[in-house]
């Protein structure tokens, strides 16, 4: 099934414990043009106003419902790597994702 990036921005995103954000943007893998990371909007619980999420942290979406469950605690989202969502993400960033998300 197809979906339409733009009607998922905005989805909730969930935590284990509780709502975190809502999705600000999708970031592709520029080769195989899947999605490999959330950006998402924290709001103002975190001192960063957006993080990025690897998808391999995403549950499978309620694609109803619009959000996404992340297999993460608020905190493990607080000590994720720092990484500018507005600028591609560098090989030495996505390494240290990938070391803390596994």
């Amino acid at each position: 099934m197809f979906h339409d990036l733009n009607t998922l921005t905005g989805s909730s995103v969930i935590a284990t414990d509780g709502e975190m954000g809502s999705i600000r943007n999708f970031l592709f893998d520029d080769q195989s043009w899947t999605i490999r990371y959330l950006v998402v909007d924290v709001g103002s619980w975190l001192k960063r106003r957006a993080v990025v999420l690897a998808i391999a942290a995403v549950e499978q979406p309620d694609w109803v419902k619009k959000t996404f469950h992340v297999y993460l605690t608020k905190e493990q989202v607080r000590h994720s790597p720092d990484v500018d969502a507005e600028k591609p993400v560098s090989r030495q960033q996505e390494i240290a994702m990938q070391e803390y998300f596994g």
